[in-house]
């Protein structure tokens, strides 16, 4: 009796050493022109450019091994606060966000993003014939959103999904120099696709969102053996001796 006993107790501890597992995943990310990303509702890696040269950045954390994983990004086109405009408020930039990580997780339209600054309003405080100048005229329209938009637990479920959009659309801005960070053109992003809300000139900040199901056999890129499959065996070598331990 006692060893049935000690024998469940040792089961019910593997079990949730096993179900927490994590796993060692990574990835590019690529956006026109910041991000902020989130992991379970940690932040994980920020953009390191605010504008140019548009680059792509690698990161690498750990997620959950089994159940689901939470990816956030807020994604920012490098614009006025006041007017929505690039280039001394001289013009309207588009955005654009690609990411692919190793679990196998992509962007496409199965995310969800919610815009949260938008502008100029109307684009006719371009015309320089009707106004003086378009740091006079133009404005933004800011959204309210939750502040724990990134968290594991948050309700997306009124946010509108991504609306994707070719590489040819989105372009990928000035190429970073040898020193500048990775060129995103080099990277085999897959089945990614480019993401952003409706209108890639107006939407300026953008929050997105996508609960990926955990892989248990997702594996680094460097082709060795991944941290979640050493964790398990680990894992199932102190049952086999705990157990031996318990018959013998």
């Amino acid at each position: 009796m006692m060893m049935t006993y000690q024998l469940a107790s040792l089961l019910l501890v593997v079990f949730f050493l096993w179900s927490t597992s994590a796993a060692s995943i990574s990835g590019y990310i690529y956006a026109d022109n910041y991000f902020e990303f989130y992991v379970n509702g940690q932040l994980t890696a920020t953009d390191p450019v605010l504008f140019i040269p548009h680059q792509a950045v690698q990161v690498s954390f750990e997620g959950r091994d089994n159940g689901t994983n939470v990816y956030a990004i807020l994604a920012k086109d490098f614009s006025d606060n006041v007017t929505g405009l690039e280039y001394d408020n001289t013009q309207m930039g588009d955005g654009g966000l690609i990411a692919t990580f190793s679990d196998g997780t992509v962007t496409s339209s199965a995310w969800k993003c919610k815009t949260i600054m938008y502008g100029p309003v109307n684009t006719s405080c371009l015309d320089t014939t009707l106004h003086t100048s378009p740091f006079d005229t133009c404005r933004v329209t800011y959204y309210n959103y939750s502040a724990n938009w990134y968290d594991r637990d948050f309700d997306d479920i009124a946010w509108p999904a991504a609306v994707e959009y070719t590489a040819d659309v989105v372009g990928w801005g000035r190429t970073p120099g040898a020193n500048e960070g990775i060129n995103p053109r080099t990277i085999t992003w897959g089945a990614a696709k480019f993401i952003w809300r409706e209108d890639l000139l107006r939407d300026n900040t953008i929050l997105c969102r996508y609960t990926a199901s955990a892989n248990s056999t997702v594996g680094p890129t460097d082709g060795g053996t991944s941290t979640s499959c050493v964790n398990k065996l680990s894992l199932l070598l102190i049952f086999l001796l705990s157990f031996i331990r318990l018959v013998v």
